[in-house]
């Protein structure tokens, strides 16, 4: 199985794909389809309403089954479609607690919260890769993250700048809501960086599932 999208909300079977699933108040947990892979979590604009005793039980029963590769999307949104901040952070402590305790990997929500993100990492030492999903930052932000250790994930929208600067081994990509296949954001984000990612990119992110799949298989 060879992923190269880390990151979408196509409703299709997408094969070479992690679809993520966004665990709600009001809406049962879907049934996960053999052959796919899937993140789930609670995304920081539904904690604008309390989160029930219950969604967290479905999310941390789910997080577990073996269809599911990645924690999230998860974490903070400093705009106001997100939640009460006091909420959001405690809502992605958990997504973090759970992603440590069956040891699968975070794929994070930030908006202007990259302080925030970062300052998690060094005070909670999580042992498993985390992804910025949908990165869009400049350089300096990209840089912050990467000393932290976090992968960065891109999609359609991107900093052309950025793109330029980080290293190759921290770069991910997805489709997330774009209409756009990932085959064609890989080669746009290859033209901005003057560099072909079409086979770095998938070994990226067999590195960042790896201590979940054997990727090979």
């Amino acid at each position: 199985m060879k992923i190269i999208d880390i990151h979408t909300h196509n409703t299709q079977p997408q094969p070479n794909a992690i679809k993520a699933i966004c665990i709600k108040n009001d809406t049962p947990s879907p049934t996960l389809e053999k052959g796919q892979l899937y993140s789930v979590g609670i995304h920081p604009w539904d904690t604008v309403d309390d989160i029930t005793p219950d969604t967290f039980e479905r999310l941390d029963r789910l997080a577990e089954d073996p269809g599911v590769a990645a924690v999230g999307e998860c974490g903070i949104d400093l705009t106001p479609h997100g939640g009460p901040m006091f909420r959001q952070i405690q809502i992605f402590k958990h997504h973090i607690d759970l992603s440590e305790r069956i040891a699968k990997p975070l794929v994070v929500h930030n908006v202007k919260s990259h302080d925030i993100i970062v300052g998690a990492r060094k005070d909670l030492k999580p042992t498993q890769n985390w992804a910025i999903h949908g990165f869009r930052g400049k350089p300096e932000v990209a840089a912050m993250l990467i000393r932290c250790g976090c992968f960065l994930s891109f999609g359609e929208l991107f900093n052309a700048d950025t793109i330029r600067m980080v290293p190759a081994d921290h770069i991910l990509a997805e489709t997330d809501n774009s209409s756009l296949s990932i085959e064609e954001i890989i080669y746009q984000l290859s033209r901005a960086r003057g560099e072909d990612l079409s086979e770095i990119i998938p070994a990226n992110t067999s590195r960042f599932l790896e201590r979940v799949l054997n990727l090979d298989n």
